[in-house]
Order: structure tokens, then sequence, then C-alpha cells
């Protein structure tokens, strides 16, 4: 469970002055315990209080004399005085909403803590700046954040988050009424709905992605719970694990899906406030239900091109004149009335105005009139024409032609470099791409400062607004901009797909169960490339087998287990395609898929699984091959979950054999057998030969690991 940072302590009798207070606090992104808000259906009460008082930083007593004769408060009170009788450990924040100083119940470590007055309306809106923050939060204008005339201005986000992108600020232009009608399809009367659902359509390139970034930035003050952002189209139990982790939600990993969800939603519903789910790009053909959050407390965002969701919808038109006039004078040079054919020409698509604004400011010496005669140029290519038509649903109907030859003028602008990071970007996922990766698939070395050939193109390529640079420096660019690269591709034949199949191969290549914390947080920026590749038909069966194991692999050390499952056994069913029945590469599978079922608690399936494995190596390699032993172990490992002991005790000691035969005395292979073979001994009850061989595998660990080493994760 998250950290509360302040525990609200009144009596029920302020609770309207509370329930306002509690608003204004958690929307300026101060998370509080609020007995109403913080305590869940079903919850036995005192604990939950006791709870809440342990976990908060402050405790705001609301005095008042109905305050001070309350029982409940009486034990808020006590129970925050025991564990901290000098206040130094428990900052002590008191309010005062009516006079009770001389009461004699008054408490009486409290007569030297000084108090704020907010016993008029005047008082408290005079105090709260400071009352927010002192306790962590930025007071925010309510008036500007009512004006249904304008943009709610940017602020920050709450604490806890997962959010990839930042807002453009002053630079969004128009989206007025949508962003109001957004707010207005997730709440009601000002107040959170029980519910709050809102669907954001529209066809690529009019901004859906950027109105929901802006949403979280203007409207995020109202989720103390967090903002939550998922890309959609990973699935399911992708969400519960991004969002349990950004939220600091405990999900049992080895539990079903629907499980899991239960808990994710579960725990989001008991944060200190609401909270806001995002879901970005959601694919056709997949049922929306189970993404919505059950309970009351969490507001879900989907943008999506499908109109069949039947559910409260934003839809996002093109700009009109006036707005798009607005954002091309947004970039470093200003214009007059000569723009108004160009936005003729691109009908109001926010992505056409952009790439055509930085085009301009790219070339700045470039008049408007000067591009237009260059759009006639670039028109007269056939490419530009097949890229309109196959993706004329996605572009506006009477300009599609235009908008995709402002694609192509950016194109040929941009330096060689960067044409080739855009090629690769084409055959990869539409997230953000490491740069490592990007280095990989070009083979362009590491080169420091301004004679980074690699880095010189991402800065240029951001200039003409074709990507953007995450706070990583790794490029991410919009989808018609990428399927205007793969376009490239397949129209020059230079296609990078095998050179980018095989950099992602690489990378994965290091996961497993040894991996640092540095070496997993890259793999996971890999993952939704290499996920996207599997999920085409043009990777080579034994190549799709390699890289759905090592993304398994990422996903098992993290403890996603149905994904580790779910790309293990498409590993393994591809193996089963590709080679004869007993190969090698079949038995590295049916390994490799029964260690995450064991994880999973799937023992039986795991267990025969690894016995066709076993007997698979014994017919390929000699007895007492090391690939022999490791199976042996397995298996064993296995047979012990399912209480098989003997057979256990016995494929061990065959184990240990074969790593006495391989291996040089006191090499760690051979510790590693002794000690799993003296756990199954243990089991058995033979008790002296476990012991024999665990002073063994201690005698061999002491001699290979200096003293007061911590011992191995």
């Amino acid at each position: 469970m998250a950290e509360r940072r302040v525990f609200l302590s009144h009596s029920g009798k302020d609770k309207e002055f509370v329930k306002e207070l509690y608003r204004r606090l958690t929307r300026d992104g101060v998370s509080c315990f609020f007995d109403i808000e913080s305590i869940g259906w079903g919850d036995n009460w005192v604990r939950a209080l006791e709870r809440g008082l342990d976990e908060c930083e402050f405790v705001v007593f609301v005095l008042s004399p109905d305050f001070c004769n309350s029982e409940w408060v009486e034990v808020e009170r006590s129970s925050n005085m025991a564990d901290d009788p000098r206040g130094q450990l428990r900052k002590v924040r008191p309010l005062t909403l009516q006079p009770c100083r001389q009461l004699p119940t008054f408490p009486r470590f409290l007569r030297q803590v000084q108090s704020l007055d907010v016993s008029t309306p005047e008082l408290f809106e005079k105090n709260y700046p400071r009352i927010c923050r002192e306790l962590g939060g930025i007071p925010g204008d309510d008036e500007a954040r009512l004006d249904r005339t304008t943009l709610p201005p940017a602020g920050p986000l709450p604490q806890r988050n997962s959010m990839l992108f930042q807002p453009m600020g002053d630079n969004f232009v128009g989206r007025v009424e949508e962003m109001w009608n957004l707010h207005d399809a997730l709440f009601h009367d000002s107040t959170v709905v029980v519910q709050g659902t809102g669907v954001v359509v529209g066809t690529g390139g009019l901004g859906k992605t950027q109105l929901a970034i802006e949403y979280a930035y203007r409207f995020g003050f109202a989720y103390a719970g967090g903002v939550y952002w998922v890309d959609a189209e990973r699935g399911l139990t992708t969400m519960i694990s991004q969002v349990a982790t950004a939220a600091g939600v405990e999900i049992d990993n080895r539990a079903a899906e629907q499980e899991q969800l239960r808990q994710l939603w579960q725990g989001l519903n008991q944060l200190s406030g609401p909270s806001l789910l995002i879901l970005d790009n959601f694919p056709e053909n997949t049922s929306l239900r189970p993404y919505l959050p059950a309970g009351a407390r969490v507001h879900t965002l989907v943008t999506t091109r499908r109109k069949d969701l039947d559910y409260p919808s934003v839809v996002v038109r093109r700009l009109s004149s006036d707005e798009a006039i607005r954002l091309l004078n947004t970039g470093a040079r200003k214009f007059g009335a000569e723009v108004a054919p160009l936005v003729e020409l691109l009908d109001g698509l926010p992505l056409a105005l952009e790439l055509a604004k930085s085009y301009l400011n790219y070339r700045r010496t470039l008049t408007i009139a000067g591009l237009l005669e260059e759009r006639k140029a670039a028109g007269e290519i056939e490419l530009v024409r097949e890229f309109a038509s196959q993706y004329r649903d996605e572009l506006p109907s009477r300009h599609g032609l235009d908008i995709a030859r402002t694609f192509q003028m950016s194109w040929d602008v941009a330096p060689e470099m960067g044409r080739l990071v855009l090629r690769a970007m084409g055959e990869l996922a539409p997230a953000a791409v490491p740069v490592p990766l990007l280095r990989s698939v070009l083979e362009v070395p590491v080169v420091a400062g301004v004679w980074d050939e690699l880095g010189q193109a991402l800065d240029e390529l951001a200039r003409l607004s074709l990507v953007e640079l995450d706070g990583s420096g790794n490029p991410v660019a919009h989808r018609l901009v990428l399927a205007f690269a793969r376009y490239r591709n397949v129209a020059d034949n230079e296609s990078p797909f095998e050179q980018c199949s095989a950099a992602a191969r690489s990378q994965m290549d290091r996961a497993g169960l040894t991996m640092d914390a540095a070496t997993m947080r890259e793999l996971e920026l890999i993952v939704p490339h290499a996920e996207f590749l599997l999920a085409g038909d043009r990777l080579r069966p034994e190549d799709f087998s390699l890289l759905a194991d090592r993304v398994g692999a990422q996903h098992r050390v993290l403890g996603r287990y149905l994904d580790a499952k779910r790309l293990r056994t498409a590993a393994l069913h591809a193996d089963e395609k590709t080679y004869a029945a007993g190969h090698p590469a079949i038995a590295r599978g049916q390994s490799n898929l029964a260690l995450v079922l064991s994880d999973l608690g799937e023992f039986e399936e795991a267990r025969d699984l690894l016995r066709q494995a076993l007997a698979s190596d014994e017919k390929t390699y000699v007895a007492g091959h090391p690939t022999i032993a490791v199976r042996q172990s397995n298996l064993a490992t296995v047979l012990r979950d399912l209480g098989e002991l003997e057979e256990a005790r016995d494929l061990l000691r065959q184990a240990l054999a074969s790593d006495q035969k391989t291996y040089a005395a006191g090499h760690p292979s051979i510790a590693r057998s002794q000690s799993n073979l003296a756990v199954v001994l243990r089991d058995l009850r033979e008790f002296q030969e476990a012991r024999d061989l665990l002073r063994q595998a201690l005698a061999s660990d002491e001699k290979r690991t200096p003293p007061g080493t911590p011992p191995s994760p």
C-alpha cells in the first residue's frame, strides 16, 4: 500500500469542512487519509484508523468543541501520543475550526503548538496556501482551473505515476471543448462519479494521444491516487504489471489473470484519492470490459480509432483555421495571412501542421509560397500516392495526398543517418527506441560529443518534428510517420528488418536470472520492440524461438509469469515445427517452459515436460554430459515439490556424480548439486548424509568466497 502523508483527525460533526479540505489537498498533490474516502467497504474500522496513523507523516487536528469531546478522536490522539510523546516524529498540524482552547477537554499537549485559524471562509482561503505547501502540496488556482473557456494550466503529476511523455504547454493549441468534454465524461458535478470512463476517438494524426497527455497534466491535481499510462496494445497482463508497479500495489504474479485484476482494482481503490488509468491506442477486436476497473475510485481514459465502444466518447476533430494558424505561429517564425493556403491544404491535421511548421523553421529562408511550390514536386512521387491511398482511413479524406507530401518533404530534408534511423524505427514498435538498440541496428559506434553521428541525426529529426526525444534521449515517432518510413523501406528495397531482429536478439540474450538491476532496466526498454517483431510473421521459426525464449526469460525474472508462459509456449511450438522430434532445441524449449510452469505451481505439467527433455538429451549426449545433469537437477526440483522424494534423490545423485566428473573439486556447480541433494535427503530424514554433503558444500564456498561477502540473491 502506498504511503499517505497526512492523517485528517476530526469530529464527525465537522465532516463537511474536512470533505472540502480533503478535496483541495488531494487536488493539489497531498496524499491524505480521510476515513470516508480511505477506509474500504468491509475493512476493520479501528485497524484502518491505526494503520492510517502509522503510515502518515503528518497529523492534522481539526479543532472544535466537538473534536475535544469526541471519544473516537481521543483514540486517535492517544495513539499519536503513545507513538511520539514529544511530538518530534509525528509532525502535528492543528487547524482551529471553532474556538476551543479554553475547554477543559482541550488536548494538553496541543496548548504549546501553534494553530492556524480556519474558522471563517476568508481565513481558510488566506491560510490554505501555507497549509498546502507545508504538507507537501502545490496550491492550485481554482478560478483558472474552472474556467471552461480556456485550457486549465499544466501542472505537476501526482507522486505515483507512470507517464512517459511531457505536456506541450503553450504549444498545445485548441482542444478546449474536447478537453472539457473529456473532463465531463470522467467527472460529474465536480465530484468523482462511481465509475468514470471516457473514450477519445479519432483518426491518425489528429492528436488523440496528445489530448490524453495534456489531460493528465492539466487535471492531474484531481487524481491523488496516481496517473497511470498504459500502451494498451501490449495486452492485459502487461497493464497489470505496469500499473501495479507504479502504484505500489502488491499482486500475486502466480495467480490467474482475473485474480490479478481483482487485486489491482482493490489496491487502486484503497489509495488515498482517485486514480486515472490511460489506455492509449486501444486495439481493435479486443473487449474493453476486462480493462475497466471495478470500484469507485479509478477513472479510465481510452484513446482509440474504434467507434464501436459503448461509453461516453469525445471525438477529436480537425483544428479550425484559426487554431491551425495559431499552431503554425507557435514556432520560431511568425506568419501572417499567407499561411491560409497551407492551412487549407493540410485540412487541420495537427501532425501535418507540426511537420510543416518545423520544416519552415528548419529552412529559415523558405517562404510559404516557396513551400507550396516544393510540395508540387514532392507530389509527383508514386509512393506518396500509394501511401495516401493505403492510409486513407487515417488521413482527412479531402487532403490525404497533400498531407502525405508533407511527410515526403520532411523525409527529403532529413540527413542520411536520420533517414536510416527512421527506417529502423519503422520496423520496430511505436514506442521509444533505446539509443543502444539503434546503434546496434545501424552499427554506429559510441563517439563523444559533437562527433556522434547518431546523436546529431536524432537532434535533426527532432528539429523536423519527425521524432520526439524522451527524458533519456530515446526517439519516439508518430505512428503515421513510422508507417511512412515502412513504405519507404518497401519502395526503396532498403528494409533493415533483419538488422533490427538480429539486434533485438543480441540485446535480449542478456536476459536471465543473474541480471543486475541496470541490465534489467535496459532490457525493459527493448521488450516492446522484441514483442512487436514476434507479433509479425517475418521472423524465421528458429529466430522466433530464440527471441521469444529470451523475452520470456525477462518476464520471468521480473515475476511476470503469465507472460513468460505465453512466450515460452510459443517458442516451444516454433521449435516443434522446425526440428525433428528429440532435437536438442526442443528439449531446451521444454525445459525452459517447465521452469515457468513450476513458478506457477503447475508441477505435473512441468514434470512431464522435463521428463521428455531428459529423455531426449540422454539420446543426444553421452552419459554424464553437463546438459543431462542440468535436466536431472531441474526435474528433481519439481519432483520434490510434488513429494516424489525418492526419484528426486536418485536424479540428484546422478547429477552430482556427473558434475564431479566434469568439474574440478570445489567447483560451484558441485557445491550447488551437493546442497540440492542435501535438501532432499533432509526431507527423507537421511540426516547424516545431508549433513556431510552440506559441510562439503560449505567448505567449497568458504575457499571460493572472501569472508564477509553477502550471499547471492
